[in-house]
C-alpha cells in the first residue's frame, strides 16, 4: 500500500498544558487569561476551546515549560475564573505539527491509529488550513516521529524541524 504524502514535520520545545473545564462560555475566560499571561510576558504556544456533549466548555493552552510555575500561579489565583471551573495541568509535553499534503483527514486518522498502537498519548489536537498539531508527552516525541516517518512519505532529505531558538517577550524597548 502506498503511504500518504506529508509536507513535513515541526517539533516544539518542552511545553506544559493547562486544561480548564467549566459551565460558562469560554470566550471571556480565554480573553482574561490571555491578558494575564501577556502581562507576565508569557507566550501561548497552543490554544483551543470547545463545548462537550455534556454542556461543559473546555479550554486547553500550552506555554513553555519554563513558565509552568508562573502560569500555575495565574490560573489558580482566586477570583480569576467563575466558580465551578476546574484546572488540570500537565508538565513536559511536546507538540508535533504535521503539514498534510491534500489529505488532512486521512493523515489525522493514521496518526490516531498508529500512535494508539504504539502507546503514544494524545493530549490535544488542533487543525488549520495547512497543519495538524498534536500534543503528546515530550519524552515520546522521538518515538512519535519514528512512527510518522514509517507511516508517511516525507519529502526527500527531510528532517523534522526542531526549534533552535527560543523567543521571550522583553520589557526592554528600543529607543530612537
Amino acid at each position: 500500500m502506498e503511504r500518504l504524502k506529508i509536507g513535513g514535520l515541526k517539533l516544539s520545545v518542552a511545553l506544559c498544558q493547562f486544561e480548564l473545564r467549566g459551565p460558562g462560555p469560554p470566550q471571556k475566560i480565554a480573553s482574561t487569561l490571555s491578558k494575564a499571561l501577556a502581562a507576565e510576558k508569557i507566550n501561548i504556544e497552543f490554544l483551543t476551546y470547545n463545548l462537550s456533549k455534556d454542556g461543559a466548555y473546555h479550554i486547553s493552552l500550552c506555554v513553555n515549560q519554563d513558565k509552568y510555575y508562573s502560569t500555575s500561579k495565574i490560573v489558580q489565583e482566586k477570583g480569576y475564573f467563575p466558580v465551578n471551573w476546574e484546572v488540570v495541568s500537565r508538565e513536559k509535553i511536546g507538540m508535533v505539527t504535521i503539514f498534510p499534503y491534500h489529505s488532512a483527514l486521512a493523515v489525522l486518522g493514521v496518526i490516531m491509529a498508529t500512535w494508539g498502537e504504539n502507546s503514544i498519548p494524545v493530549y490535544g489536537v488542533a487543525t488549520s488550513l495547512s497543519a495538524i498539531s498534536f500534543l503528546t508527552d515530550f519524552q515520546a516525541i522521538d518515538k512519535a516521529v519514528e512512527v510518522i516517518q514509517s507511516s508517511f512519505q516525507l519529502p526527500d532529505n527531510h528532517a523534522p524541524l526542531k526549534p533552535e531558538l527560543h523567543y521571550y517577550q522583553s520589557t526592554v524597548s528600543k529607543k530612537d
